[in-house]
């Protein structure tokens, strides 16, 4: 089964990631971007330069097609968790959702759909004050209004794609989470 963590910056998947990796240690685990080399030096180059919306959307769809080729389709046999999916790439893009699912579809990128979505949301104070916690990259310094509309845009996401989705109160203890995550995997129909 094919497992996306999904949320905006600071929403905490790279720390629920960590834990599921001492939960189900002979799992795949990977993230988009940055499963392949080639992704992780876009991951680089998208976060830390200034590049325009349409530039980043291109990039990370190129980084979405190395990725299934490389790393989802040769291990769909496997438990595979990602740090986002393609998900976060409809969310993120400049584009409407269903324009943005189209240039997915045109490529071929609609092959290996997650079969579970947990997306981590914050309420707006959690998020702004997980921001200013910490330093941002270019997407976060979009600012707040953008994160919140494009964790409302990963919702729309999974419903337009119709896969099995569980939103989860971010905000809360990551051992709180990663309970609720777990009792939940095992509820997953098929998993």
């Amino acid at each position: 089964m094919f497992v996306a963590l999904e949320g905006v910056d600071t929403s905490g998947k790279s720390t629920q990631i960590a834990l599921l990796k001492e939960a189900y240690p002979n799992a795949l685990f990977t993230k988009e971007p940055g499963g392949t080399s080639l992704g992780q030096a876009l991951r680089q180059k998208v976060l830390h330069e200034h590049l325009s919306p349409a530039t980043q959307f291109l990039l990370f769809l190129a980084d979405r097609a190395l990725h299934l080729e490389e790393v989802l389709k040769p291990n769909a046999h496997k438990l595979i968790f990602s740090d986002r999916s393609l998900i976060s790439g409809l969310a993120y893009a400049p584009y409407p959702l269903e324009q943005a699912l189209e240039l997915h579809r045109a490529h071929g990128l609609l092959d290996m759909l997650p079969g579970c979505v947990f997306l981590l949301k914050l309420q707006p104070k959690a998020l702004k004050e997980r921001l200013h916690a910490k330093t941002h990259d270019f997407i976060e310094s979009r600012g707040l209004e953008f994160l919140e509309r494009t964790q409302e845009r990963c919702e729309q996401a999974c419903q337009l794609l119709g896969v099995y989705t569980y939103i989860l109160d971010a905000s809360q203890p990551p051992k709180n989470l990663q309970q609720e995550i777990l009792d939940r995997l095992r509820a997953t129909p098929g998993f």
